[in-house]
C-alpha cells in the first residue's frame, strides 16, 4: 500500500488564502495530482522522502489550481511501495521568469497570417479558436494580432503577436491576466534581453513583467518568444490606487526627441504638443489631461532653479522618475528617454495629482551595439532631455538618483546575480531555439551573442562601480526604530535611526521622510544625533526626528535619508528601494470613556428576516440613542477594521431620535437611493464592529462589539441594563426594534 501525505508550501508570503490544497488519487498503475485554489495560480510539485530534503520534480512541469470541479489532474508517475511526500510551490505567475510556459494558438482559418498582419494595420483582432497552455489553462475564442514596426519588418515568419484574452469573452483571462504580448525580440539572438530587463526594471518602478515562452501555432512549433505584460489599465492598477487618470505614450518618430521629452515648445497652447504625445486613455475629458501635462512640462521647464526641486514635485513624482531614468541607464537602453527622448510611457495620477514613469519596450535593452562606459548621467547636461538637465543639477536629487542606482548595481545588476539570470533562461530555453524552425539565427550566433551579453553586464558593472560618481560612499544606515509604542491622534511620534559613518568623512545629515497615505508626496524632516531627539547621549549615532500627528487608524509610511559630509554629499536610503518601498507605523484608536450611543443590535446573515428599501435581504446593525436628546451623527464613522475607525462616514443630517434606534443597511450599496448603507458587509463567521466619533474629536470610538458566528436569520441583541452599562451580546430570534 503506497501511503500518501501533502504539505502546500506558500512562495507567495502575503496572505494564507494564497495557497491551495493538493489533492491526490491513483489512477491504473499512476499517481496524479491535483491543486485546488485560485484559478489564477499555477505550482511546481516537490516530493521527499523524509520530510526534510525536497527535490522539485522537473518534469512535471507546472500546474494551474482551480476548483475541485475544473482544476486539471497531472500524473506524478507509477505507484511505488515506498513512502513519498509530496508539497506543492506557487510560481510567481503568468511571467514568473523561472518558469518557461509553452503557449499553443490554434486558427481555424487556412490565411490566418495575412488576417493578423492586415489586423496590425487595422487595429482589429482575428479570432483564434482555442489558446492552451502546459499548465492545462484553456482559453476559447482569443482575439490575435501582429503586432510591431521595426521587429514587424525583419525577416522571417517569427512576428511579435499581441494576444487579448477577453475579446469574444468580457470576463475571460489568462491567470488573471486580459492581454499578453508575445514579443520576437528581434536582433535578440538570445530572446532574454527584454525578460531580464523587466524582471529587474519592474522591482523599482512601474514596469511590465516579463518572462520566455515556447509557441506553438495550429500543432506545429512556431518558435521561442519574449512574454511581456501588456501596459493596459491592468498594469496600472498594481502599481497606483486606480487607473483612473490618463495614461501617454510618446511615439517613436523623427518627430521625437526633444519634442517629446517632456520639452517646452515655447507655447502653452496644448494644440502645440499634439504630435508629440499619444494620450492612450482618460477618464476626464482631453482637453483636461492635455492641459495636466502641459502645465507639467511648463512647471518643468521654466520654473527657477532656486524653487525647483519644491515645485516639481507637485506635479511629477520625482522619486519615481529618478528610478526609472537610473535602470534605463544602467542597461543601456536604447528605447529610452536618455537615449531618444521617446518611446516611453507616462501615467498621471488623479489621486496625487503627479505624472509618473511608465515603461513599455524592453527589446533595445543590453544591446550588444550599445556602450559600456555610457556616463550613469548621460544626459545631465543637454538641454534637450529636461528630466536629466533639470533634476540633477540639483545635489539632492543627483545624490538620490545615484542612490538609486547603487541599490541596482548591489542588488541585481552584478555579474553574479545576473550571470546567474542569464544562465537559468538559457537552461529554460536552449532546447526549444535549437529547434525552432524561425529563429533567422544560426547558433553560432546564439552562442556569440550569449557570451557578449554576459561580457557586456561585466563590462558595464565594473565602469559604473568605478565611475566617479558612484565611488563616494554614503553613510550607512545600520537601523531604522518604529515608534516605542503606537501613537494616538495627540500624540507627535518620533523615529529613531542608528547612522554610521562610511570611512572618515563622517555625517552630514540625516532626513526622515513621512506621508498618511501609500501615495502622493512625502513631508520631510531633519534627524538629530542628541539627548533631545535621538534616544541616547549627543554622538552616539542615534539620530531622532518627528513626523506628526495622524487621525486614528492611519498608516504612517516612512523612510530616512543619510547623507555624507563628503564633497559629493552622497546618500544612502532605509529602505534601500525607497519610495516604493518604506516602513509604516498605525495610529491607534482613542477610547471613549463615554457615550450616547452604542451598538445594540446586528444581523450578519439574513436571508429572509428583514427587507431593506430595495427589497433585498442584507446585513444590518441597529444604534441607540441612549439620551432624551436627539443625536446628530454627523461625520461620524462604522467600521470593522481595527486600524481603519473612518471605512465609512454616517451623512450629513443623520439623526437618531430621543431614546430611538437607526438601522443601517451593511450591504456596500452606498449609492442606493434610500435607507442608510454602508461600505462593507458584515461577517457571519464573527468579527469587531466599530462605532467612532468625528474627524474633529479625532475618531475616538465611542463603542464597539466583538461578536462570534452567528446562525442565519438570528439577530445578535444587546440587554440593556441603564444608560452606564449593557450585558454582553446575547443571541436572539429575528425580531428587531425597528
Amino acid at each position: 500500500m503506497v501511503s500518501l501525505k501533502f504539505m502546500v508550501v506558500l512562495a507567495a508570503l502575503a496572505l494564507p488564502a494564497a495557497g491551495a490544497q493538493l489533492s491526490t488519487a491513483p489512477s491504473g498503475t499512476d499517481l496524479r495530482v491535483q491543486f485546488q485554489g485560485d484559478a489564477n495560480d499555477d505550482w511546481r510539485l516537490q516530493y521527499s522522502a523524509d520530510l526534510a530534503n525536497w527535490t522539485t520534480l522537473t518534469n512535471f512541469g507546472v500546474l494551474l489550481s482551480g476548483k475541485a470541479t475544473n482544476a486539471p489532474w497531472r500524473s506524478v508517475g507509477p505507484l511505488t511501495n515506498t513512502h513519498q511526500f509530496y508539497r506543492g510551490l506557487k510560481t510567481s505567475g503568468l511571467f514568473d521568469p523561472a518558469v518557461f510556459h509553452t503557449i499553443n494558438l490554434n486558427f481555424t482559418q487556412a490565411n490566418w497570417q495575412t488576417l493578423l498582419a492586415s489586423a496590425r494595420t487595422t487595429g482589429s483582432n482575428v479570432y483564434c479558436s482555442v489558446l492552451t497552455m502546459d499548465n492545462g489553462s484553456t482559453n476559447v475564442g482569443v482575439g490575435a494580432r501582429y503586432k510591431g514596426n521595426t521587429s514587424y519588418f525583419g525577416p522571417g515568419l517569427k512576428k511579435s503577436l499581441n494576444i487579448e484574452l477577453d475579446w469574444s469573452d468580457p470576463v475571460a483571462k489568462l491567470m488573471g491576466f486580459t492581454t499578453i504580448n508575445l514579443n520576437n525580440a528581434f536582433g535578440d539572438e538570445t530572446i532574454m534581453r527584454e525578460p531580464l530587463y523587466f524582471s529587474v526594471m519592474s522591482k523599482y518602478t512601474p514596469c511590465p513583467k516579463g518572462a520566455m515562452a515556447r509557441v506553438h501555432i495550429n500543432g506545429t512549433l512556431w518558435g521561442v518568444y519574449s512574454l511581456a505584460q501588456q501596459e493596459n489599465g491592468q498594469l496600472i492598477s498594481e502599481w497606483f490606487p486606480s487607473n483612473n487618470g490618463d495614461r501617454w505614450r510618446t511615439p517613436n518618430s523623427p518627430m521625437s526627441g526633444q519634442n517629446s521629452a517632456l520639452g517646452y515648445l515655447n507655447s502653452t497652447n496644448i494644440s502645440t504638443y499634439f504630435n508629440y504625445y499619444d494620450l492612450r486613455t482618460t477618464n476626464s475629458p482631453s482637453s483636461n489631461a492635455w492641459q495636466r501635462l502641459v502645465n507639467a512640462i511648463y512647471v518643468l521647464n521654466l520654473t527657477p532653479s532656486s524653487e525647483l526641486r519644491d515645485k516639481a514635485e507637485t506635479v511629477l513624482a520625482v522619486d519615481d522618475w529618478l528610478w526609472f531614468l537610473a535602470v534605463e541607464n544602467i542597461f543601456a537602453d536604447d528605447d529610452s528617454y536618455w537615449h531618444k527622448g521617446a518611446d516611453y510611457s507616462f501615467y498621471y495620477a488623479p489621486e496625487s495629482g503627479r505624472i509618473h514613469p511608465l515603461e513599455h519596450d524592453g527589446n533595445e535593452a543590453l544591446s550588444v551595439t550599445n556602450d559600456a562606459t555610457l556616463s550613469p548621467v548621460e544626459g545631465a547636461t543637454g538641454i534637450n532631455r529636461p528630466l536629466l538637465f533639470r533634476l540633477l543639477p540639483i545635489n539632492e536629487l543627483r545624490q538620490r538618483y545615484l542612490a538609486h542606482m547603487r541599490t541596482v548595481l548591489e542588488e541585481r545588476f552584478n555579474p553574479a546575480m545576473m550571470t546567474a539570470r542569464i544562465e537559468r533562461l538559457h537552461e529554460l530555453s536552449i532546447a526549444s531555439i535549437l529547434a525552432d524552425p524561425n529563429k533567422g539565427f544560426t547558433m553560432a550566433a546564439y552562442t556569440n551573442d550569449l557570451r557578449v551579453l554576459k561580457n557586456f553586464v561585466t563590462n558595464r558593472y565594473n565602469f559604473l562601480t568605478n565611475h566617479s560618481e558612484l565611488r563616494p560612499r554614503p553613510p550607512n544606515i545600520v537601523a531604522v526604530f518604529d515608534p516605542v509604542r503606537r501613537p494616538t491622534p495627540t500624540e507627535v511620534p518620533f523615529i529613531t535611526a542608528h547612522v554610521t559613518p562610511d570611512g572618515t568623512n563622517g555625517i552630514d545629515s540625516v532626513w526622515l521622510y513621512y506621508r498618511d497615505k501609500n501615495f502622493g508626496r512625502f513631508s520631510v524632516s531633519q534627524m538629530f544625533d542628541d539627548s533631545n531627539h535621538g534616544d541616547g547621549a549627543a554622538g552616539d549615532g542615534i539620530f531622532g526626528g518627528a513626523t506628526s500627528n495622524f487621525p486614528a487608524g492611519d498608516k504612517i509610511h516612512y523612510y530616512i535619508e543619510a547623507r555624507s559630509a563628503d564633497a559629493a554629499r552622497a546618500a544612502s536610503f532605509h529602505p534601500a528601494r525607497a519610495e516604493q518601498d518604506t516602513h509604516a507605523y498605525f495610529v491607534t484608536n482613542i477610547i471613549s470613556t463615554s457615550t450616547s450611543v452604542v451598538i445594540n443590535e446586528l444581523m450578519a446573515s439574513n436571508t429572509g428576516t428583514l427587507a431593506d428599501p430595495q427589497g433585498e435581504y442584507d446585513d444590518w446593525l441597529e444604534l441607540r440613542n441612549l439620551t432624551n436628546q436627539q443625536l446628530d451623527l454627523t461625520g461620524c464613522h462604522l467600521s470593522d477594521e481595527p486600524n481603519n475607525p473612518r471605512k465609512w462616514q454616517f451623512p450629513a443630517g443623520t439623526i437618531i431620535p430621543p431614546n430611538g434606534f437607526l438601522l443601517i443597511w451593511m450591504d456596500e450599496d452606498g449609492l442606493a437611493p434610500d435607507g442608510l448603507h454602508a461600505s462593507f458587509k458584515l461577517s457571519a463567521s464573527g468579527e469587531t464592529v466599530y462605532l467612532a466619533d468625528t474627524d474633529a474629536t479625532l475618531n475616538a470610538v465611542l463603542d464597539s462589539v466583538t461578536y462570534g458566528v452567528q446562525e442565519t436569520d438570528r439577530s445578535y441583541g444587546r440587554t440593556y441594563v441603564d444608560a452606564n452599562r449593557f450585558e454582553i451580546m446575547q443571541p436572539t430570534p429575528g425580531q428587531t426594534n425597528h
